[in-house]
């Protein structure tokens, strides 16, 4: 199965919708992890398989959705700027062996307890010293889970230093958040 996931676009509609087109009819799933800004009837988010709702959504998506094995959120509702016991409850309540979120605007890919935690970061704009957005593209067979992590405007593969990066600022977040 081949999921486009992207999160965090705020309103960054050209991106959105050049990717919504470019991968409409070459994945099997569309995952919008939330802050899109977007109402529930706006005809692109309409196009997407999947929406949550993030912290800057006004549209009354679901704070989360399974998918399968597949748990998708924002993660502002569970605290991702402190780490993931929130979303590992929640994924084991759910019996989900991937969770895919947003909120923090860091592409990350992280596997804990046995979860694969996986943020696209955002197509608007990341933290980090890089300056682009993200999204990911996941490809999972059998037991595999194959992630691509793709610049924003150039849709080139992103370098696994952006990664890296992201999991070193997440962990000064943790310090400097109350």
């Amino acid at each position: 199965m081949k999921i486009l996931v992207v999160s965090d676009s705020h309103m960054f509609n050209d991106n959105l919708q050049r990717i919504i087109k470019q991968y409409k009819n070459n994945v099997d799933l569309m995952i919008h992890c939330g802050d899109s800004s977007l109402p529930c009837d706006d005809e692109m988010i309409k196009q997407f398989d999947i929406v949550v709702q993030g912290n800057h959504d006004d549209a009354p998506f679901p704070i989360y959705k399974k998918y399968q094995n597949i748990c998708i959120t924002h993660g502002h509702k569970y605290h991702v700027y402190y780490g993931y016991n929130d979303l590992i409850q929640l994924c084991h309540q759910n019996d989900c062996q991937i969770c895919l979120h947003g909120h923090t605007h860091v592409p990350t890919i992280q596997k804990i307890e046995n979860i694969f935690f996986i943020n696209p970061g955002s197509l608007m704009m990341n933290r980090g010293n890089y300056g682009y957005g993200t999204y990911a593209l996941i490809n999972i067979e059998k037991n595999k889970v194959d992630v691509q992590f793709l610049h924003h405007a150039t849709d080139e593969v992103c370098p696994y230093s952006i990664i890296e990066e992201g999991l070193v600022l997440l962990e000064e977040f943790k310090k400097i958040l109350p």
